[in-house]
């Protein structure tokens, strides 16, 4: 072997530079070198290269392309945590039973035990540490609109929605809207309100499954219940003496979500939930119109009805249909009582559903959900490219004048906002560099997330192939020595 071949060898022999008491001798690196000469070193080396490169497509475009992207690059993350969630259960099955029948050569056995100490290594990221410092809270800006009402359709499709929701068809070019924006993984209730209002994914802010384990999946081994361990936005505008208030089906989610002061009100249909509201509209106008508001309605029977009739049942269509109308109450009371010019109304959904399920599956066949975002801050008509649920909490944030939750990782949906608007409550503002700004750094940190997820995916799918071969390889030489002794 040539002093060129060493080189290569040392390059990618990734056990060799890391543990040093793995050091192999030249002789032994020359009789092991004819594997890395198979298709299949070069197709390893391929697979990483086009995990590396390929989003960096995702990296360049119009405004409008690049909102696309974000949404796009957030799905390819969510399918990466899915595989990586899949793999790891045949990974912890077949490597230890592969290692085991392998096991019966020291020099092999000590290679891949270093393969199995790297991978160990890869998914040992190190958690993200929650700040909890006392910092001086920020001046308020001066708000765009004083009152905001957050609508979560539960389970509700994009394609659904923009197809069944009549109220909200209807009256759509009153304000921004996107065609669909993405939640994220797990696609289950919990983790994904729980992203909406805390600006961040669940992996970061530890809500990874819903409350008294209702949904088993051979995904979920390595996700769990536990409460928030990030800021949402409920607790920052507690701190700006804004009142806030959850109308929500679930007692539990309603409990780790906002502050001590947050009006919480549980355990109903949608049609109990926004009766609730227009009573707590009308027994704290004073309060509201002094303080302002930020409010979530969870309007759970599109969830419901998709679990028992499937999403393309006129049972789940017609849901929508009345939660929309639903959202058309909410939009009358408001021109009642007179705040139409300083309210806004955000309505969008935590996961989407095929069938009858939403969790356990391929997480682009339920990710997309709606977006429509009304009143004054906003363009009428405007269309976004698109978007994810974990910028919905910078974005009220941006509207009330606040700061974003502490861990959010999301950003202001800048380009769905009127700039004359924006201007004459707060100034000169650029709102196409804001957005192209936020976008750009929005998608670095998602292709931070693709290399991580992706990297440790690959090299767990790549560590069982290979052992599975070596198996299977070893295995049959013993079958025939086996053979070989008995025919003596």
């Amino acid at each position: 072997m040539n002093i060129l071949n060493i080189k290569f060898f040392k390059a990618f022999y990734f056990p060799y530079p890391v543990f040093s008491f793995y050091q192999i001798s030249r002789k032994k690196m020359i009789a092991m070198y004819p594997f890395y000469k198979r298709k299949i070193f070069l197709l390893i080396i391929l697979s990483y290269i086009l995990l590396v490169a390929s989003p960096l497509a995702l990296l360049s475009g119009s405004i409008p392309q690049l909102e696309n992207n974000l949404a796009v690059a957030d799905a390819v993350r969510s399918s990466l945590l899915y595989l990586f969630d899949t793999i790891l259960v045949i990974f912890l099955t077949v490597v230890p039973i592969g290692l085991l029948v392998i096991g019966g050569s020291r020099r092999r056995l000590k290679r891949l035990g270093a393969l199995s100490i790297m991978i160990l290594i890869i998914l040992s990221y190190s958690p993200v540490i929650m700040g909890t410092s006392s910092q001086a809270i920020p001046e308020r800006e001066n708000p765009l609109a004083s009152k905001v009402f957050i609508i979560t359709f539960d389970g509700t499709r994009a394609d659904a929605f923009w197809q069944y929701a009549e109220f909200i068809i209807n009256h759509r070019d009153e304000g921004a809207w996107a065609y669909r924006i993405v939640c994220t993984y797990p696609t289950i209730t919990y983790p994904n309100h729980v992203s909406l209002f805390t600006g961040t994914w669940p992996q970061i802010h530890g809500t990874e499954l819903n409350a008294g384990g209702e949904y088993s999946s051979q995904q979920f081994i390595l996700r769990r219940y536990r409460p928030p361990r990030a800021e949402d936005i409920f607790e920052v505008a507690e701190k700006y003496n804004i009142v806030t208030a959850i109308f929500s089906a679930p007692v539990t989610l309603a409990s780790i979500l906002g502050g001590e002061s947050t009006y919480r009100f549980t355990g109903g249909e949608g049609e109990e939930m926004m009766q609730r509201t227009l009573n707590f509209l009308n027994d704290h106008r004073t309060e509201i119109e002094a303080k302002g508001l930020l409010a979530w309605i969870h309007l759970i029977d599109p969830d419901a009805a998709g679990h028992q009739g499937g999403s393309d049942s006129y049972l789940y269509h017609s849901a929508i249909r009345r939660m929309a109308d639903l959202v058309g109450a909410l939009y009358q009371k408001i021109h009642e009582l007179g705040w139409e010019n300083d309210t806004v109304i955000i309505v969008t959904a935590d996961h989407g559903m095929i069938g009858n399920r939403h969790y356990g599956v391929w997480p682009p066949l339920v990710i997309d959900v709606p977006l429509w975002m009304w009143g004054k801050p906003f363009r009428s008509g405007l269309r976004l490219g698109g978007g994810r649920i974990i910028d919905i909490a910078p974005t009220v944030a941006f509207i009330l004048g606040i700061p974003p939750p502490r861990e959010s990782e999301g950003i202001v949906l800048y380009r769905a906002f009127n700039e004359s608007y924006v201007k004459e409550k707060r100034g000169e503002i650029d709102i196409e560099t804001l957005a192209l700004k936020s976008l750009k750094s929005a998608l670095a940190v998602e292709y931070t997330e693709i290399l991580k997820w992706g990297l440790a995916t690959l090299t767990m799918a790549w560590i069982t192939l290979l052992v599975l071969l070596f198996a299977f390889r070893d295995f049959k030489k013993l079958r025939k020595e086996l053979i070989r002794r008995k025919s003596m």
